[in-house]
């Protein structure tokens, strides 16, 4: 269980980073007169970085239950 705590840790680091991102450009672009596609773009750079990250820790997960620890140990 030991070994999933640092991939799962590092991942939810990054989705909220990412969140806090996407929701702090727009509290702040909220009041300006900006155009809805700058808040669109921000929000689809957040969720591919979300959807990213996700993936990769579960294709990291998966790897850890199939005994493979050590990535480099395959190069």
């Amino acid at each position: 269980m030991n070994k999933y705590v640092a991939p799962v840790l590092s991942a939810l680091v990054v989705i909220v980073l990412a969140a806090g991102y996407a929701l702090f450009f727009f509290l702040v672009l909220q009041d300006a007169q900006v155009e809805r596609v700058i808040m669109v773009i921000i929000a689809a750079i957040s969720a591919f970085v979300v959807i990213g990250v996700g993936t990769a820790l579960i294709l990291r997960i998966r790897e850890l239950k199939g005994g493979q620890e050590d990535d480099i140990g395959k190069y």
